[in-house]
């Protein structure tokens, strides 16, 4: 959420209140797939109206601007849901529906008490008596007594009795929400409370990690006994601190036991709850989730993509406007998120994040990719409360935001000020002048955001649409269909405002709910799972009504079914396994099913089919692990988009010893050696050092085998890269080693000429047709002077002795760009095969090979194809007897999105005359191009430009033009990336293609290697790609939502994904590269990942 005050590293957006012209308020307003509900024809005029003064300030309580929650739920059994909403400053209130969005305030007689600070709530029926009850948390800059939370049990009269202290749930920590479930499966219903503190004054410290339950803010787990709810924490392995904003209960492994998702505020880690079944908990966030949000907020767990597997929101505070990011965006600071994950805190970044669930990896453990930004959901501004549910009831579930703080006390100017103000005063003097300030800052009032659901794992932004424009100060939300007309309304808790009644206009679709009688300890089945099929289609939801952020959502299961009136099965799952399935269920119905009349039936899903790979286990002796020297590259260049320094491990394959079988050799980073892996018969390898030298200063980027000196062995070229030293270092040069023909290998410096430039790619061919094998290494950059070209070079075999020929045989090749890949194929079918290249900030580039001599073509359809490009490969898609391409990307999953309109630039040169080289990233944001980095950066590579921006406020709103305007004339460099996505290149002939994206799933994170193969024996060739890229700035974030992924060919073309848990081909890590290994029983894949193990996977006994 908010950083605190003192934090060495603030982070603050700015928010612009958008002014409505006089002309514009007498237009008519479109019709909105909701209307808002006006107060006085509903009777719920609550507002949580917020007065600060010296005890509730943001100085000393600074969760005094976080909002309440809603309840929803028919308190009464009259069918019609009821609200509670829960006050901060004011009295919680209780409103009776009583049909027709009207609603009465029946608080003054039910017996709800004002008293302290509440903030969550939720409804259950904790004593078994058919009635809801209501639960509600309590925090504030109160006294201990005053912050106890409340139990209000219902006497069936629309009255309710407080018992929290006879029930033991009178807890006086600063609760934030609480969830109740049947942890232990003894069947009644225990409780999580979900608590913060206020005594930390700076939770973004890194500071080391307490897992061991003695934290200032852990969690409780609260086990029912017999009525009495006693503190089981400890003992169930509840012991890691937080700042908890967003809880919810779910299977989140599909184990059949529910588990617990905490998402936390500030630098603390969210957690994830594993049940083990035995009354305890495991804390495995880390183990599913790759990295987090920032400053994590509300959350839900819901299967919007309708695979049976639950996914998960989590909210954050990104900005959608790019100057507001710019006025709240500290310093990217790498080397404190290094040494923050180096203390145990996990990757986190600042925007949203949607985990998709790609079901259980070979270790039997669900694998989440983060896909938010690629989803188009990763930005909403300061938000709260995330709710999936189909609104439009066409079968796939929207996604609803809110959004909105009432003091914008992010704003980096502000901060600044402050800081500096601290300098000079007393503590005391520091904090008033905090409080004072804080008042005076604006709102950052927004509208809510309303997604809809356009499958694919996409939505698209309707809130215009379906909300209208209504900025206010939102926190918690719930849902319920409160008029009973079968689609679902929206209930708001707003700040100084009164709560929104948001009434579902909807009249398209078909739908069904559902209403569970449970057990006689859980009477309304929380934690069962309810799956139907509809025409194929598959729907799956979990009854848990702790959602979003400190609310609790209506006890009926909601599913839309679009054109389809009957439903062809329904299976409900209890949470104590007894199940029930119905078939042929019509729709437009509440549907009422009873844990009475369940038994064991359950809907198969056929044979589980094998997966098509699996992994090699240790017994194969491949149990080698990539290391790498730690370089921060920010330190010499702080404006780069990513690190350059690791772009291995290398891979090379080939028959070393001339035994038959394929052994393979892997690079070494900078002061570790490569190594061979020589393959045995029964399967296994060895590994040994290419060479046994004591001191190795190159780092591998690229290798080959070939046969250099036509000898009839496999002698090994290893290319020398990264930027860790400097340009013409004799550690840049490229490396050629003879094999002795037994798989020996010795250096030869004499037989490559001097190539001191950091390389990436090596390619051999005999592309002049002398009968011996030539070179083409690529050029990958200029150390400490990106994006400048890298230096690539043409090398000709004469007498196993190489000569430069670069600049005589192929014009232009030298300096074509920092090239990644490169690959020789005779796309025009004359015979010759031309040079296909693809690399960073380059079109895919072809070099037509015109009998010994490399012609560079213009073909108008790779004009614009510039890129973030990693990979290319060659093979006939088609069977049209040419070859197309295959070329892997950044893909879509990134912050930025750029076209040939709006193209992602770098400008380059020596802006200062320091003699170092600048280089600024830019990007297109609603039709203005701005500089990609913040304030703190951007003067630290170029301090000149703090004499013409001295605020946030005006750098935030300065376009790149605006920047670079004095220093235009010393631009030396500026490359462009347009295309973002890996695509298949069809050759249609001439040297001109038609372009097509690789499917969805491959666009979710960087493709950096590609393996053509026909990996399921059809016939067909099928593409294995590999990728991740977790060197990105730490702004961005590391893109590591890539788990590996097959595409099988339909020799037509087209190319159909094939799922992880079906392939079996998990490669979760950093991948580079992929080949294959050819074994006597079947072939070996082999991957490389850098900082990580070596993966290797053949084909499954089917």
């Amino acid at each position: 959420m908010i950083k605190a005050w003192r934090s060495s590293i603030p982070q603050t957006f700015f928010s612009l209140v958008g002014l409505l012209s006089l002309a514009a308020c007498h237009q008519p307003k479109p019709k909105t797939l909701f209307t808002l509900v006006d107060p006085a024809d509903s009777g719920v005029e609550f507002n949580n109206a917020i007065a600060e003064d010296d005890t509730f300030n943001i100085v000393d309580f600074y969760y005094v601007y976080n909002g309440g929650g809603v309840a929803i739920g028919d308190l009464n059994n009259d069918s019609l849901p009821d609200l509670y909403f829960t006050g901060n400053r004011v009295g919680d209130r209780l409103y009776l529906n009583k049909g027709d969005f009207k609603f009465e305030d029946v608080t003054p007689t039910a017996g709800i008490r004002k008293q302290g600070w509440s903030t969550g709530v939720t409804l259950v029926d904790l004593n078994a008596d058919g009635l809801l009850d209501i639960y509600v948390c309590k925090s504030g800059n109160y006294p201990a007594l005053k912050r106890a939370n409340q139990l209000y049990i219902n006497q069936g009269n629309m009255t309710f009795r407080e018992e929290a202290q006879s029930w033991g749930l009178a807890d006086t920590t600063y609760t934030n929400q609480a969830a109740f479930f049947d942890y232990d499966k003894d069947g009644d219903l225990d409780a999580y409370l979900m608590t913060s503190t206020n005594t930390v004054r700076n939770p973004n410290k890194v500071t080391p990690v307490i897992d061991n339950g003695k934290g200032a803010s852990v969690d409780r787990l609260l086990q029912n006994q017999g009525g009495k709810f006693v503190d089981v924490s400890q003992a169930a392995g509840i012991l890691h601190d937080g700042f908890g904003l967003g809880l919810a209960i779910h299977d989140l492994n599909s184990d059949g036991w529910e588990d617990i998702l905490v998402s936390n505020d500030f630098l603390a880690n969210d957690h994830l709850y594993i049940n083990n079944h035995d009354g305890t908990f495991t804390e495995s966030a880390r183990k599913y989730f790759r990295h987090h949000s920032q400053f994590s907020m509300g959350n839900d767990v819901s299967d919007f993509n309708n695979d049976g597997l639950p996914d998960v929101m989590v909210v954050d505070m990104l900005p959608a406007d790019a100057v507001q990011r710019k006025k709240m965006a500290g310093p990217a600071n790498p080397n404190t998120f290094e040494a923050m994950t180096r203390a145990g805190y996990h990757p986190q970044y600042m925007r949203n994040m949607l985990q998709v669930n790609l079901g259980n990896d070979e270790t039997h453990t669900p694998v989440f990719a983060e896909i938010g930004q690629q989803a188009g959901v990763h930005s909403t501004d300061w938000s709260w409360a995330p709710l999936f549910a189909d609104f439009d009831q066409d079968g796939l579930q929207d996604l609803f935001v809110t959004n909105g703080y009432l003091r914008d006390i992010t704003d980096m100017d502000f901060i600044i000020h402050n800081n500096q103000t601290a300098t000079k005063s007393t503590p005391s003097e520091t904090d008033r002048s905090m409080r004072e300030g804080a008042k005076k800052m604006p709102s950052i009032k927004k509208s809510n955001y309303l997604f809809k659901n356009t499958g694919g794992n996409t939505f698209e932004d309707k809130s215009a649409l379906w909300l209208g424009q209504n900025e206010s100060l939102s926190n918690g939300a719930a849902l319920g269909d409160l008029d009973l007309d079968g689609d679902l309304d929206i209930v708001v808790n707003n700040i100084n405002a009164p709560a929104f009644i948001l009434r579902n206009t909807n009249q398209d679709g078909h739908y069904l709910k559902i209403k569970l009688n449970g057990s006689p300890g859980n009477t309304r089945g929380l934690g069962s799972i309810v799956t139907l099929y509809a025409n194929g289609q598959l729907q799956r939801q979990h009854m848990g009504v702790t959602r979003g952020y400190q609310s609790s959502v209506d006890y009926i299961l909601h599913f839309g079914l679009g054109e389809h009136a009957i439903i062809d099965s329904l299976e409900i799952i209890w949470p104590d396994g007894k199940s029930q399935v119905l078939r042929n269920v019509k729709t437009d119905q509440i549907l009422t099913l009873k844990y009475s009349e369940g038994g064991t039936e359950t809907l198969k899903n056929g044979n589980r089919m094998q997966p098509l790979l699996q992994r090699v286990d240790s017994a194969s002796h491949l149990a080698h692990i990539d290391r790498e020297k730690f370089y921060m590259d920010y330190d010499v260049e702080p404006l780069l988009p990513h690190k350059l320094s690791q772009q291995g491990p290398c891979l090379a394959v080939a028959d070393v010893n001339k035994d038959g079988l394929d052994d393979f050799f892997v690079g070494g980073s900078y002061q570790f050696a490569g190594n061979i892996f020589l393959q045995h018969a029964d399967g296994t390898f060895t590994e040994k050092p290419v060479l046994q030298t004591k001191d190795k200063n190159e780092e591998d980027t690229g290798a080959v085998f070939f046969d250099a000196d036509q000898d009839g062995d496999e002698d090994l070229y290893i290319v020398s890269g990264s930027n860790e030293h400097y340009d013409n270092s004799p550690f840049l040069q490229d490396r050629l080693m003879f094999n002795d023909g037994k798989g020996n290998y010795r250096a030869d410096t004499t037989r490559l000429p001097a190539m001191r430039h950091s390389g990436s790619c090596v390619v051999p061919f005999d592309f002049d047709k002398d009968g011996d094998l030539d070179i083409f290494r690529a050029g990958r950059l200029i150390s400490l002077e990106f994006p400048k070209p890298g230096v690539s070079y043409l090398l000709r075999n004469t007498d196993a002795k190489f000569a430069d020929v670069t600049n005589q045989v192929a014009p232009g090749l030298q300096n074509i760009g920092m090239v990644t890949d490169a690959a020789w194929v005779d796309l025009d079918r004359d015979g010759w095969h031309d040079l296909i290249l693809v690399g960073e900030y380059m079109p895919i580039t072809v070099f037509k090979n015109e009998k010994g001599t490399l012609k560079q073509q213009q073909p108008a359809s790779l004009e614009f194809s510039n890129g973030l490009w990693n990979a290319v490969t060659a093979l006939d898609i088609d069977r049209d007897g040419d070859m197309d391409l295959v070329a892997g990307n950044v893909g879509l999953n990134s912050r930025y999105r750029f076209t040939k309109e709006k193209p992602f630039s770098i400008y380059a040169g020596d802006f200062d005359n320091n003699n170092r080289w600048d280089a600024l990233p830019a990007y297109y944001a609603g039709g203005v191009e701005y500089p990609t980095s913040s304030w703190f950066d951007v003067m630290r590579q170029v301090p000149m430009f703090k004499k013409r921006y001295q605020t946030f406020e005006a750098f935030a709103n300065a376009s790149l033009g605006d920047v670079i305007a004095p220093v235009k004339d010393q631009v030396k460099l500026t490359v462009r990336a347009y295309q973002q996505q890996s695509l298949i290149l069809e050759n249609v002939g001439d040297f001109e293609f038609k372009l097509a994206p690789l499917p969805a799933v491959v666009q979710q994170a960087p493709v950096r290697d590609i393996l053509v193969s026909d990996i399921n024996g059809d016939g067909q060739e099928d593409l294995l790609m590999v990728g991740n890229d977790f060197t990105i700035e730490p702004v961005e974030g590391q893109h590591d939502a890539g788990v590996g992924v097959i595409l099988l060919g339909d020799g037509k073309g087209g190319f159909q994904p094939l799922s992880p848990q079906h392939s079996g081909f998990w490669v979760e890590h950093d991948a580079r590269h992929i080949r294959n290994v050819k074994q006597r029983n079947g072939d070996l894949i082999v991957v490389t990942q850098n900082s990580g193990p070596l993966l290797a996977f053949k084909k499954s006994k089917r």
